[in-house]
């Protein structure tokens, strides 16, 4: 798709390990704190926020989402 775009150095990554790895970061740190982010905000919005989290690491994990890096360039 970059290449039918114009751009000729294409190069794509694979990162869904590292998406993996930084959600459940973030989850594990927002779980710790749930009473201070349920009294920032809301049960509904803890619950909503994990929920989604928990949504994507087993989208991930099956592979159904996957987290990519690329980097093109276009000649000038």
């Amino acid at each position: 798709m970059l290449k039918d775009a114009g751009f000729d150095e294409v190069i794509a990554e694979d990162r869904t390990e590292q998406f993996i790895q930084v959600l459940q970061k973030e989850m594990d740190a927002v779980e710790k704190e749930k009473d201070n982010f349920i009294s920032d905000f809301s049960e509904e919005d803890y619950n909503n926020m994990v929920s989604g989290w928990k949504s994507k690491l087993v989208r991930s994990s099956m592979g159904e989402q996957r987290w990519g890096l690329f980097i093109a360039k276009k000649k000038d």
